[in-house]
């Protein structure tokens, strides 16, 4: 299934493409869903570390990106939130939302670079990718100014809502809500512009392969992929999550293959310890009794090294909650 829907589990910023759409606040746990929505219940990746010397605490949850109305989330996890005094995310999409200048500068780093298109990053896919897009209707003459990451992630809005899935839906938005009603403070882990230069730093010919793999696939394998994942991000499965990702690696050529290692390290390695370094500074920094509730796509719990990983590896004992 290679890259093109691990985004739902990864980066946030994905989402925020095909436009600024303003987020209905949360007015209590059950109004993420209408009315008419079938409920039925999802236990996400959860975990808690702790530091014995300091006294703080930190809740690790693993986020996708987009969702389903309907889902109803464990009680434990508002527990946790309410008993936090700080929430973290990768970023604030809600505030970005409503920050047209700080999206329009993140978006510039998806440019191509002066003098060409995207065509010239695409080379002979150029014209088929093209037809598909007409084809799907969603095309637009200013997508030749961007590189092919951008056109992936645009497509991958597409087929994302087709296969039943919203960002409206997703546990960033959730959370995010239930914790600002609350008056909890807000940390951002990255932001959109560091997000997107993951995409915009890895080689054309890596981004124009994932691209041509996305607009292959058809319909029935779209919704075959997707759920599969989130069924396996709604049971807290993280031995099937961790082989996702080992499939993902078999799946890239010889040719490709020093470009994804390069990519891997920009979407995970880094990252990762990036957002484990927030909570080691957390725990070792706080004070005591002092909670933080961190969200973070679930991939970041499940990719080598993970921030489970990274956290063990400086002697912390990490609780699975959902053990």
């Amino acid at each position: 299934m290679f890259k093109r829907i691990f985004a739902v589990l990864t980066l946030c910023s994905l989402f925020l493409f095909s436009g600024c759409r303003e987020t209905q606040s949360e007015t209590s746990r059950s109004s993420t869903a209408p009315l008419a929505a079938e409920s039925f219940d999802v236990t996400p990746p959860f975990f808690k570390v702790s530091d014995k010397d300091t006294g703080a605490a930190v809740y690790m949850l693993g986020s996708m990106h987009v969702g389903k109305a309907g889902a109803v989330y464990p009680e434990k996890m508002y527990k946790a939130l309410d008993e936090s005094g700080t929430l973290a995310v990768e970023l604030d999409t809600q505030a970005l939302q409503n920050n047209r200048a700080e999206m329009n500068e993140a978006l510039q780093v998806l440019l191509c670079e002066n003098g060409k298109t995207a065509a010239d990053y695409m080379g002979g896919d150029y014209d088929d990718i093209k037809k598909k897009f007409r084809k799907n209707g969603i095309y637009n003459a200013i997508y030749e100014a961007y590189i092919p990451s951008m056109w992936t992630s645009l497509w991958s809005n597409t087929i994302v809502e087709e296969c039943g899935y919203n960002s409206d839906f997703g546990t960033d938005t959730l959370l995010l809500s239930y914790a600002k009603e609350r008056g909890k403070k807000i940390d951002e882990i990255e932001s959109a512009k560091e997000q997107y230069q993951v995409q915009a730093e890895s080689s054309a010919a890596l981004q124009t392969y994932i691209l041509k793999e996305t607009v292959a696939l058809s319909a029935e394998e779209n919704q075959e992929d997707y759920d599969e994942l989130y069924d396996a991000w709604r049971s807290a499965d993280m031995d099937k999550l961790i082989e996702m990702v080992s499939e993902e690696d078999g799946e890239v050529s010889e040719d490709l293959k020093a470009d994804y290692d390069s990519y891997y390290e920009m979407m995970y390695t880094l990252r990762q310890k990036k957002m484990a370094d927030y909570v080691l500074d957390k725990l070792k920094n706080g004070s005591d009794g002092y909670v933080t509730f961190m969200v973070v796509g679930a991939m970041h719990y499940a990719a080598p090294p993970s921030i489970l990983d990274i956290l063990e590896e400086n002697g912390y004992e990490v609780e699975n909650l959902n053990a």
